[in-house]
């Protein structure tokens, strides 16, 4: 492990953006200790104030100063992508498992349902499932979830089908181990490095989804700002206030980027098929 970590923090471009995902953590834990006012108090005298000392993403039509908006907004689009991706790595492991250990019909069944849900793209099927139940904070989670689970299921299926024919697998189902704890105690350990990665490469994505929510107007409803929403909210004013739309693009973008690098990176390290 140490020799994992050491090659991971050997390449600069992995020690940065790992730094910059655990500040960002920090920031998405703790908004009120970094927003420098509140991001809901409208100051009439400051309607579409420029970048400055007191308001350095400038503020929107209401007088709402965008940084402090930018911080909260980043909060809420963390915990959704966050969860969404362990919501689809819970499930999307157990289907895959299933599918990979027993095969036959299961393996039949389950990934013809993943089959289903890749013929949607994914935008598209979030899209309608939040449409469809409402656009609250549990709702996006599942949404954004279930568009996840079936890359899970294909990842762990993979692996799981060449692992069941392993000899320690074997000598396990030999000395009488019941299905379960031969997926759990034997197989599931064995596939923690191909979860990680593929945990940490579909965050990115799972985070521009929900901004891309959040720009259509079906992320969190206001006054609750989101990212993406911010974004939105500044398309009205691309010529005469082009900050409220640019600085929260910016960064959904360092996010994004962030995660892909780090993503990268770990995929390097920990994917079997690169050692």
């Amino acid at each position: 492990m140490n020799r994992t970590l050491k090659k991971f923090l050997k390449r600069p471009l992995n020690l940065v953006s790992l730094s910059l995902i655990i500040m960002i953590l920090i920031v998405a834990t703790l908004p009120s200790a970094f927003a420098p006012h509140s991001p809901y108090a409208m100051d009439y005298e400051a309607i579409l104030e420029g970048p400055s000392l007191k308001h350095p993403f400038g503020t929107d039509q209401f007088g709402r100063d965008i940084l402090s908006r930018c911080i909260h907004g980043l909060q809420k689009s963390v915990v959704i992508a966050f969860s969404a991706i362990l919501f689809a790595s819970f499930f999307g492991t157990f289907l895959g498992l299933t599918a990979g250990y027993y095969g036959g019909i299961w393996d039949l069944l389950i990934m013809r349902l993943c089959d289903g849900l890749f013929a949607f793209p994914s935008l598209i099927l979030a899209l309608f499932i939040v449409a469809l139940f409402g656009s609250n904070l549990v709702n996006l989670i599942v949404a954004i979830g279930i568009v996840y689970v079936p890359i899970f299921a294909r990842t762990v299926r993979g692996t799981a089908l060449s692992l069941r024919e392993t000899l320690f697998v074997k000598a396990s189902k030999v000395i009488g181990k019941s299905d379960l704890k031969i997926m759990l105690g034997d197989v599931l350990p064995n596939l923690s490095s191909v979860l990680i990665v593929t945990f940490t490469t579909n965050l990115s994505t799972a985070f521009l989804t929900e901004a891309s929510l959040g720009f259509l107007g079906l992320s969190v409803p206001p006054p609750e700002p989101t990212l993406g929403g911010l974004v939105s909210q500044g398309t009205a004013f691309l010529l005469s206030a082009p900050w409220i739309s640019l600085f929260p693009g910016f960064v959904v973008a360092l996010v994004v980027l962030a995660l892909n690098v780090l993503g990268d990176g770990l995929r390097d390290v920990l994917d079997p098929r690169n050692r």
